[in-house]
């Protein structure tokens, strides 16, 4: 019972930081969703009038909203490697990883496998072989 109870606290501590860093990247991605809706927000506040002019184009930033999702998307993108990070420390298995990202283990393996869950690398022997 005491070592079923001290592996539980050693994952929940195991949990922590790899939890504060989806966290963290769930805000960061809300934080580019929310910039980009204001951008196009803030273009359609211009006013529809102005718009009936077909030759006019508003002063911005070429590819203004492209950036901006760009942004967006390679924020998703560290949202979803923190995720994978936080399932597989709690004890996921590749399988069921994949299956979450509707591909096969071996697929979720080479997307979003890291150097921390990468098997440990034992020491080279003098004739360079393991």
């Amino acid at each position: 019972m005491r070592r079923r109870q001290a592996l539980r606290e050693d994952r929940t501590e195991a949990l922590c930081e790899p939890r504060h860093e989806l966290r963290a990247a769930a805000y960061r991605a809300a934080a580019a969703a929310r910039a980009l809706a204001a951008l196009v927000d803030a273009e359609e506040a211009r006013g529809e009038g102005e718009m009936e002019d077909r030759h006019w184009r508003p002063e911005r930033a070429a590819a203004l909203y492209t950036r901006a999702a760009r942004t967006l998307a390679e924020a998703a993108e560290d949202v979803l490697a923190a995720a994978v990070r936080v399932d597989r420390t709690a004890g996921d298995s590749w399988t069921a990883v994949g299956r979450a990202l509707d591909v096969s283990a071996d697929t979720a393996v080479r997307r979003h496998r890291s150097a921390a869950d990468a098997p440990p690398v034992g020491p080279v022997e003098p004739n360079g072989s393991n």
